[in-house]
């Protein structure tokens, strides 16, 4: 199974993608990105839009993702809101709880 990490345009995706020492991850942001050898990159809409949850959930779907990690304060909130529909396709959402 793979795992999604938003915010790809910023080093902290990658310095996660290090950590989770995970094989199959794909990255994700509202900006277009570089196409990397090796890595997926995929295009998403920003949280603000209507179909932001939709997407991600497409995404995970087409892709076998069964982790999200959100890096932005908009991802973060829009996805906690749907968290259950997440959940109901074995999904899960790697939030840092709130302080």
């Amino acid at each position: 199974m793979a795992i999604l990490i938003t915010s790809a345009a910023e080093s902290a995706a990658f310095r996660l993608e290090r950590i989770l020492c995970k094989a199959d991850v794909i990255f994700a942001d509202q900006q277009p990105l570089p196409l990397l050898s090796g890595r997926l990159f995929l295009q998403i809409p920003s949280p603000d839009s209507g179909t932001f949850t939709h997407e991600i959930l497409k995404i995970c779907m087409d892709y076998g993702v069964n982790e999200i990690y959100p890096l932005k304060d908009g991802e973060i909130r829009e996805l906690s809101n749907a968290r259950q529909l997440f959940e109901e396709y074995g999904i899960k959402l790697m939030i840092p709880p709130s302080e």
